[in-house]
């Protein structure tokens, strides 16, 4: 399950992070997110950026950045990725 940080001061995000300190194997993620209808839009080794209705930046040190305003589509997608990313609601 994730945490969600204050939405960024600056840009359009929200910052998601997962309440169990963890890192993300991306080349894990890559091989098994287009089967939930995400986008890879790059992959660099260290950050994953996908769309699904809006930019996601998924990093290998557990950060996720949702690149939108609306809240409801924040959740929407943390749900989403919580399936894709094995992460067990406590």
């Amino acid at each position: 399950m994730f945490e969600l940080v204050k939405p960024c001061q600056n840009c359009k995000s929200y910052i998601l992070k997962p309440k169990n300190k963890s890192t993300f194997e991306l080349d894990e993620i890559v091989k098994k997110i287009e089967n939930f209808s995400f986008e890879i839009l790059a992959f660099t080794g260290s950050m994953l950026s996908l769309k699904k209705d809006c930019k996601i930046n998924i990093y290998a040190s557990g950060k996720i950045a949702i690149i939108t305003k609306d809240l409801n589509q924040v959740k929407e997608l943390a749900s989403d990725l919580e399936n894709v990313l094995n992460i067990k609601k406590k």
